[in-house]
């Protein structure tokens, strides 16, 4: 799901007029997102303790920043470069949310967040820490299911892909900071 996303994330760049058509998006910078994202699970896992490094949405958070200097854009839209990426990357995780979890009912999972303390994630927050944050409620397995999150740092994907839907959509508050925290609430 997340090299899916990465991989909207570029169709969305190739296709975007604020781009330098001549110069392009390459395959690079396809390739590069998923380094970028894959040594962000792995530094959490290292710096945490994780037994395996598992790839989450919140890895994504990167990917805007290093990508900035792949590509060229248009003369019109210097100083918009992140503004546009940022956008970019939010199309894409809505596209991920709508194609895995379309259809499944999030009310009761937005209800627990509203009535209980936020969610945090981050680069240096275990897949076992944010999940036990996680209110428990049955939709949890219903996305747990549709995503074939099997093992933790799956599952903890899984939801955290939920919560982003619930953000994009504005059903819930997130708020990130510079110490790689992510909070949902």
């Amino acid at each position: 799901m997340i090299l899916e996303t990465i991989a909207r994330f570029t169709r969305f760049a190739r296709d975007n007029p604020s781009i330098d058509r001549r110069s392009g998006v390459s395959a690079r910078f396809s390739i590069a997102a998923a380094e970028t994202v894959a040594a962000a699970a792995l530094h959490r896992a290292t710096v945490t303790g994780e037994e395996t490094a598992v790839a989450r949405i919140v890895d994504l958070e990167s990917v805007v920043e290093v990508l900035r200097g792949k590509i060229e854009f248009e003369s019109g839209e210097e100083g918009r470069e992140l503004e546009i990426l940022d956008h970019l990357m939010r199309k894409s995780k809505a596209d991920a949310v709508r194609a895995h979890l379309g259809g499944v009912d999030l009310a009761s999972l937005v209800t627990a967040l509203e009535e209980g303390d936020p969610v945090v994630t981050g680069d240096r927050v275990t897949a076992a820490a944010f999940l036990a944050s996680i209110p428990d409620v049955p939709v949890l397995d219903e996305i747990a299911t549709r995503l074939d999150a099997d093992t933790e740092g799956k599952r903890a994907n899984a939801i955290e892909l939920a919560l982003e839907g619930l953000y994009l959509t504005r059903r819930i508050d997130k708020e990130a900071d510079e110490s790689g925290q992510t909070v949902y609430g």
